[in-house]
C-alpha cells in the first residue's frame, strides 16, 4: 500500500493548518506535525486548530504526551527522542532512519520508518543523499513499512515505488507548491 505523508516546516507558515486540512482531505494521507521549537503550551495552541475528526490522521514529533491529550493518530520517535513504549499503545509509531542499519534495526518495532535523505534535500540546503538508488534496489532490503523521505517530489514516485518503498513523506516540495 503506497502512501503519501506530509510533514509541516520547521516554522510556520500563514494558514499553515487550513493548508493541512486542505492536503488531508485531497492527497496526503496522513501528516507529521513537526515543530521543534514549539513549547508543549504553544503546541497546543497549534494542534487545537484542527477538527477533532481530522487528528487520528496526524502523528506528532516532539512532545509526544500530547497525542493522548489531543486524541492524535499516532506519534513519531527519533536517536533524541526514544521510544517509551507503554505510553502509547494504541497508536501510530514510527521512527527516523538515516542509514541501511539504523533502518534494519529498528523497522520491525515501529509501523513504519522514515529513512533519508534519499535525494538531496529541497528544505535543508547542504544535506546531500548518500544513499545509491541502485543498491537500494538490488540489495532487496527496502519494504512497505520504509518511507522515503528527502527530496521528494511527485516525479520520483514510480523509482521509489520500484525500489519497494511503501510511500514517500513530503515536505520542501509540499510547502513549496504552496
Amino acid at each position: 500500500m503506497w502512501r503519501l505523508i506530509g510533514i509541516t516546516p520547521e516554522k510556520g507558515v500563514r494558514d499553515e493548518q487550513k493548508k493541512i486540512i486542505d492536503l488531508l482531505d485531497s492527497r496526503i494521507d496522513l501528516f507529521h506535525i513537526r515543530k521543534p521549537s514549539l513549547t508543549e503550551e504553544q503546541l497546543k495552541y497549534y494542534l487545537d486548530e484542527f477538527p477533532i475528526e481530522i487528528r487520528n490522521k496526524l502523528t506528532i514529533h516532539y512532545h509526544q504526551s500530547l497525542a493522548l491529550e489531543f486524541g492524535l493518530g499516532g506519534v513519531h520517535f527519533n536517536l533524541s527522542s526514544p521510544y517509551i513504549k507503554p505510553i502509547y499503545g494504541g497508536k501510530r509509531k514510527s521512527f527516523s532512519c538515516h542509514n541501511i542499519n539504523e533502518m534494519l534495526e529498528t523497522r520491525d518495532r515501529f509501523d513504519y520508518v522514515f529513512l533519508s535523505p534519499i535525494y538531496n534535500s529541497i528544505s535543508k540546503d547542504g544535506y546531500k543523499s548518500k544513499f545509491n538508488l541502485k543498491d537500494l534496489r538490488e540489495l532487496g532490503l527496502i519494504n512497505e513499512k520504509t518511507i522515503a523521505l528527502g527530496g521528494i517530489t511527485e516525479d520520483k514516485f514510480a523509482e521509489l515505488k520500484d525500489i519497494g518503498f511503501g510511500g514517500a513523506a513530503l515536505l520542501g516540495s509540499l510547502w513549496k507548491e504552496l
